[in-house]
């Protein structure tokens, strides 16, 4: 896998979807219309783009000064001028421009990165997730999925109010992604060199951004790391990699069909891939398909659940062998009949944002361990807390959450968690994976789900992320609508 072709996550968060701080959009929303250009931009932008380039940079300023005074007059104006500009001048041209003025501003050191709490920071973040989301054409050349840095670069020259500077420019530099020799490098100071060897890491800590241990790294050993890191970024979107186990015979294949024609459940996450035991012919709406010896499982658990952890591994391992989950932040497992809502799923993974676990492990996470989600906790109505019967609370498998280092550290551990635990042929997958994920003391994040197995909950519920079971396509799309409303 080439390694720029991967863009790296940074796991550092704020607060900013709070319930309580909706009510501040409206505010949050006019400064991000406001976009009377700042004068340094006036200058830079000007003497490096061009008259023509220019003179469509204030036409935009025009439209969204007017988008913000006059409503749907002003907005129609700015989606004409922005139109404008994607026909007249290439997203490219204004890319360069920006990036020029960047790079001008930087050598007059009035530039820097936003830090997390100030004013330009709650501005970007507002822009990334909200703002192009209601409103793409006010960010031309943008995604959601552009960083944090370039937002700023955009409200550094067309919000005023913004207080956004331009962000600094390091020559050189690139950003290591996950797979590569420098990647590993760097994780391994992350999680396991900080806390063996403090003194290896002057002026570092566990919560430094992942560029400044890149820098680090490079700084000692060039040769595994060749770049400094470019700019860290205080904030990025949670990215999902999602999949599932799909049997060819039976309901599950035209279930499936059903979500992938809609863009819905695990195909609204960043990337999928379905698991199975023969193609499933998906390949023309975007979905591969990973085959695996069989699905089929009989017998069952003492439990009454099936015993399927062999077909689950079995699938992990050609999860392991694609690689592809690794360019992502989580790794979420879901079952056909699971209605899954990720962009919900999105906000409670953002680290500031997790909720207080109310049944905390009797260990610290062990380094490099990652996080993975119990999601039932009936035992509780037992009376019985944390590590009742070894089990509780459970992570139940028709939701499956694991971050990209606890499904890592599996990978490496995996023959130590069969052989610690006995007779994991024989049980269900979600029970072997909890003791697994228990065993090599991953963290734990309890998030309850609306699964009928655990309690319920109805598709209506905010709180949840995620519901099941809906076994026929009628029934699935009615909760999804409902969950979207």
């Amino acid at each position: 896998m080439a390694a720029s072709a991967v863009e790296c996550r940074l796991l550092a968060r704020d607060p900013v979807f709070d319930e309580e701080r909706d009510a501040g959009d409206d505010g949050l929303a006019a400064s991000a219309q406001v976009a009377s250009l700042p004068e340094r931009s006036h200058r830079r932008l000007s003497a490096v783009a061009g008259v023509a380039t220019f003179a469509l940079l204030l036409a935009l300023v025009v439209a969204v000064t007017s988008e913000s005074s006059g409503g749907d007059h002003g907005r129609a104006r700015m989606s004409t001028a922005v139109e404008l500009a994607t026909v007249e001048h290439s997203e490219a041209t204004l890319a360069q421009a920006l990036q020029q003025a960047a790079a001008e501003e930087s050598e007059d050191k009035d530039c820097g990165i936003a830090e997390m709490g100030d004013s330009c920071y709650f501005h970007v973040v507002w822009a990334m997730t909200k703002g192009i989301r209601r409103n793409p054409d006010w960010y031309p050349g943008l995604t959601p999925k552009s960083k944090f840095e370039d937002f700023q670069k955009h409200l550094a020259a067309f919000d005023s109010n913004s207080t956004c500077k331009m962000p600094c420019i390091i020559e050189g530099c690139w950003t290591a992604t996950p797979g590569c020799e420098c990647w590993n490098n760097v994780h391994w100071a992350m999680t396991t060199g900080i806390v063996e060897n403090p003194t290896w890491f002057p002026g570092l800590t566990k919560a430094s951004p992942m560029e400044t241990f890149q820098s680090h790294v490079h700084k000692q050993n060039s040769t595994v790391c060749p770049n400094l890191a470019c700019n860290p970024q205080p904030f990025s979107i949670i990215s999902l990699y999602c999949w599932a186990v799909v049997r060819s015979d039976g309901y599950e294949v035209d279930l499936v069909k059903a979500q992938v024609k809609k863009k819905a459940g695990m195909f609204a996450c960043d990337a999928y891939v379905v698991v199975s035991d023969k193609d499933l012919g998906l390949a023309v709406d975007g979905v591969q398909t990973l085959t695996i010896s069989t699905t089929k499982v009989t017998g069952y658990t003492a439990a009454g659940t099936s015993p399927n952890a062999p077909v689950f591994v079995e699938a992990m391992s050609k999860l392991r062998e694609d690689g592809r989950y690794r360019q992502h932040d989580w790794v979420i497992k879901s079952d056909p009949d699971t209605v899954l809502l990720p962009d919900r799923l999105r906000m409670v993974l953002e680290p500031t944002q997790q909720p207080r676990n109310p049944y905390p492990p009797p260990y610290a996470p062990a380094p490099g361990a990652g996080l993975f989600v119990p999601n039932c906790d009936k035992q509780a109505t037992w009376g019985a807390g944390w590590g009742a019967n070894g089990l509780w609370p459970m992570m139940y498998g028709s939701i499956e959450m694991v971050s990209r280092e606890a499904l890592d550290n599996y990978f490496v551990k995996e023959e130590s968690c069969k052989s610690s635990i006995q007779g994991w042929q024989q049980m269900g997958e979600d029970r072997y994976l909890g003791l697994c994920y228990r065993h090599l003391q991953a963290g734990e994040l309890f998030l309850k789900q609306g699964d009928a197995t655990c309690g319920g909950g109805s598709c209506g519920d905010g709180r949840f992320q995620a519901y099941h079971p809906f076994k026929s396509a009628d029934t699935w799309m009615q909760c999804w609508d409902q969950a979207m409303r």
